[in-house]
């Protein structure tokens, strides 16, 4: 079964070429067109986890986040950087430097998922 990720980003290219990334290493992924949106969508959907994006600004992205987190507390939330200046993200579970190779996104996100299984287990 594919895995589900809901993918959030306010910079629309760099959406896509993550999307594409993930859809080539086997994951399904939807991504709403306003972040601030991201909450219906996943209302609406079952996901194994959200990637967010540092596009989207700090005010937005934690409100989003604690929304997320009210329909479905136990989903992993990574939040993807790629300006060393923005690294931190303290609502998220982990924060991915995402310059340069996909190996520590995609290593971060199949770690995540699984711990996610073993604590519903």
């Amino acid at each position: 079964m594919l895995r589900r990720i809901l993918s959030v980003s306010r910079n629309y290219g760099l959406l896509l070429t993550r999307n594409d990334l993930l859809a080539v290493a086997g994951y399904s992924v939807a991504s709403p067109r306003d972040p601030a949106d991201a909450p219906v969508l996943f209302r609406s959907e079952r996901f194994d986890a959200v990637l967010i994006g540092d596009s989207v600004l700090p005010p937005e992205r934690k409100r989003i986040i604690e929304d997320l987190r009210s329909i479905r507390s136990g989903i992993p939330i990574l939040y993807l950087f790629a300006d060393p200046g923005r690294k931190h993200e303290p609502f998220a579970d982990e924060s991915v430097d995402v310059t340069g190779s996909p190996e520590p996104l995609l290593t971060a996100l199949e770690r995540h998922i699984k711990l996610r299984g073993r604590k519903a287990a």
